[in-house]
This record gives structure tokens, C-alpha cells and sequence, in this order.
């Protein structure tokens, strides 16, 4: 049995399809339960099998209750798939007087995973097996100018887990990181606009995904991330402001794609 977070739009669904055409039996969770019980229909329809829980990964109460309720009716997971996540995009002076945004960021991209994580992963300790992969972001390597909180909660949870690894593996738990590029998503389309040049489609970062739920992997992640990661250590600034330029440049190409007209919806998105 799989577990997947942020199943109902974007990438994470093209991960269910994925894995309900391999007959996987899956639990989905996200915020919105109309569009998990249509995606459990879908998925049911392929042959798999399906459990729709609706939960708000920021609010500790519900995600305790999830995983007790997973692991009441289901079992100890196979595997665990963290595909939720939000998304703020705010320069210095937007941020002023609102440090609420860290806390809604954290909430879905580190705090809910960890607390769903940390109360699944003690039975895949207990029973010696199991693979955890949380989708993270390249920003978490490389920090760009208008993506503060959303780079600081998404490398919250990289750092997180990679230092959890070593023990987890010794307990035959499997811990993959995937950092992903910007991809043509709902998340992505208030700022970046519904075709984003160079993004990847919801399938191919799917695939990612699957390659490291699949292969014996514990990082997957573009090459000028990685080479990128070394320019920040070696010149910050530089790579920061290398960083803060190309996405101008993507933010210049979206004036010219359809996006969401109201000055909070081209700031935030979620996935």
C-alpha cells in the first residue's frame, strides 16, 4: 500500500494514475475531498484500489488523526509519497510585517509532512521495510530572491530528512529526495502562467518521482541544480542574484501567458 500526499492535482495525480495502472493499492490524501473521491473513481476504474482521507497537512490535529486511521484500516505502508506543497512568492518589501507567511509555508511544506512521516515511519521501522519520497524543490540549493519562505520550508524538510537517513536505512526504510524544477502546474501558474517556459510537464515530473520510488536512489535532482548548490557555497551572492535574473526572465515570458488576474493569486499557489 502506497501513501500519497497532494494526490488531487498536479503531479501528485499523475503519480496515482501511474502507479493505479501498476495495480497499486493506494491511500490519497489532500485539502479538497471532491476532487480525491473523483481521482479514487478514476483510479478504481483502472483496476487499483483506492482510499480517498481528506486532511489540511497545516493543522497538526488532522494529520495525527490521518495517520492513526491509516495505519487502523490499512496497515504499515509500503511506501509514503510527500507530492503536497505551497507556494509564495513575495520580494523583501511584500514581506514586511508578515512572518504568518512562514507559518503557512512550514505548515504544509515541512511540519505536516514530518508529523505524517514521522508516525508512519516508526511502523516501517518496526517491520524492517519501506521507502519514503518527498518531493522537495531546487530552490532548496539554490535560494532565489522572491522565494524566501517557500526555498526556507522546502529546505526545511531536505535537511531534515537527509539527516534521517542513515538511521532510517539501518531500519531497511529507503529515504529518496526528489529536487524538482519548476513544473506546469496550478501551483506555478499564478506566478510563472500556465505554460512556463522550460518547466516540465506534470508527467515528466511524475517520472521523476517514480524513478525514485523505483530505483536504488537517494537523490534525484538536474545537474545545474547540483552545480548550482556549489556556486551558492562558493559565491552566495553571485548565485543569488544569477538565480533572482533567470526567474525574471521566466516572469517576463509569463506577461505573455494566460495567468490569474488578481495580485494574490499571481503571488501564491499550491500543489
Amino acid at each position: 500500500m502506497i501513501v500519497v500526499t497532494g494526490a488531487s492535482g498536479g503531479i501528485g495525480r499523475e503519480v496515482c494514475l501511474a502507479l493505479a495502472a501498476r495495480g497499486e493499492d493506494l491511500v490519497l490524501t489532500a485539502r479538497d475531498r471532491g476532487r480525491l473521491e473523483e481521482l479514487a473513481e478514476e483510479i478504481r476504474a483502472l483496476g487499483a484500489t483506492a482510499a480517498p482521507h481528506s486532511c489540511d497537512l497545516r493543522d497538526q490535529e488532522q494529520v495525527a488523526q490521518l495517520a492513526a486511521r491509516i495505519l487502523r484500516e490499512h496497515g504499515v505502508p509500503d511506501a509514503v509519497l510527500c507530492l503536497a506543497g505551497h507556494s509564495i512568492r513575495r520580494g523583501l518589501a511584500e514581506t514586511f510585517g508578515r512572518p504568518h507567511d512562514l507559518v503557512r509555508l512550514t505548515g504544509t511544506n515541512l511540519l505536516g509532512p514530518a508529523t505524517l512521516l514521522l508516525a508512519l515511519m516508526e511502523p516501517m521501522c518496526t517491520a524492517g521495510r519501506g521507502r519514503l519520497v518527498a518531493v522537495t524543490s531546487a530552490s532548496t540549493r539554490i535560494p532565489t530572491p522572491g522565494w524566501a519562505a517557500y526555498g526556507a520550508s522546502k529546505a526545511g524538510l531536505d535537511s531534515w530528512l537527509r539527516s534521517l537517513r542513515p538511521e532510517a536505512a539501518r531500519h531497511g526504510v529507503r529515504i529518496a529526495i526528489v529536487e524538482m524544477p519548476l513544473v506546469a502546474t496550478a501551483m506555478a501558474a499564478p506566478s510563472y502562467g500556465s505554460a512556463p517556459l522550460g518547466a516540465l510537464t506534470p508527467s515528466r515530473a511524475a517520472r521523476r518521482v517514480l524513478h525514485a520510488l523505483d530505483a536504488p536512489r537517494t537523490l534525484v535532482s538536474p545537474p545545474w541544480a547540483r552545480a548550482g548548490a556549489v556556486l551558492s557555497q562558493l559565491a552566495p551572492t553571485l548565485a543569488a542574484g544569477v538565480a533572482g535574473r533567470a526567474g525574471a526572465v521566466l516572469l517576463r515570458a509569463a506577461a505573455r501567458s494566460p495567468r490569474p488576474t488578481s495580485p494574490a493569486a499571481r503571488r501564491e499557489g499550491r500543489g
